[in-house]
């Protein structure tokens, strides 16, 4: 009888993928060491808009910045997939933030489950900024300043009226808002929702590699 193996079923090899992601992020580190020690300093400091700042900085430093100043190209010779480049940034940077985020926990003396909530706030900020950067950076635009627009436009559409459902100023972009997140279930889909279009539109674009 055979022995069953999950990831066959995936067409994904983990221990391949480790080894590669590995071999990704020390590239990163080796050759972003000032900028992302920098960013990430940024995002130690306990306050929901500096992270959302240091996470806008962040993103631009990493596969966005690679792709609007067409280094990505070598990297697709080592090989990396689109699919890879994609998900490893991602990750990279939901390892970031939530060990930055986790400093809530010490600062704010907060309990586990608030710790948690404050960690899982900031991956929500991360999904929505991390996508609309590279959405319009693969559309051929400067995804840096459309991620500072649309966090500001988010900011400001979601601050307005309030987020009880019974009240007269009800606003309903409140909910989903990814800065101002009204209900954290709805945010957390709209921002996976951004995230997934990015995504989709990255490895398309001029077909997978």
């Amino acid at each position: 009888m055979k022995k069953f193996e999950f990831s066959r079923i995936l067409n994904f090899n983990i221990e391949e993928s480790l080894t590669k992601m590995d071999i990704y992020i020390g590239k990163e580190l080796k050759e972003k060491t000032g900028q992302i020690l920098f960013f990430t300093l940024i995002l130690f400091i306990p306050s929901f808009t500096m992270r959302v700042i240091g996470i806008i900085l962040l993103c631009s430093a990493m596969l966005v910045n690679d792709i609007k100043n067409k280094n990505v190209e070598l990297l697709y010779f080592l090989p990396f997939s689109k699919r890879e480049l994609f998900l490893y940034n991602l990750m990279f940077l939901v390892l970031i933030i939530s060990i930055t985020s986790a400093a809530d926990k010490i600062y704010y003396n907060l309990t586990i489950l608030e710790g948690l909530l404050a960690i899982f706030k900031t991956i929500v900020a991360l999904l929505a900024i991390y996508g609309i950067s590279m959405l319009f950076t693969t559309l051929g635009h400067d995804g840096f300043i459309w991620s500072i627009v649309i966090t500001i436009a988010d900011a400001l559409l979601g601050d307005l009226g309030s987020t009880n459902l019974n009240a007269a100023d009800f606003n309903p972009y409140s909910l989903i808002s990814f800065t101002k997140q009204g209900n954290i279930v709805l945010a957390f889909l709209y921002a996976a929702l951004i995230c997934f279009l990015a995504y989709f539109a990255y490895i398309k674009k001029g077909g997978e590699n």
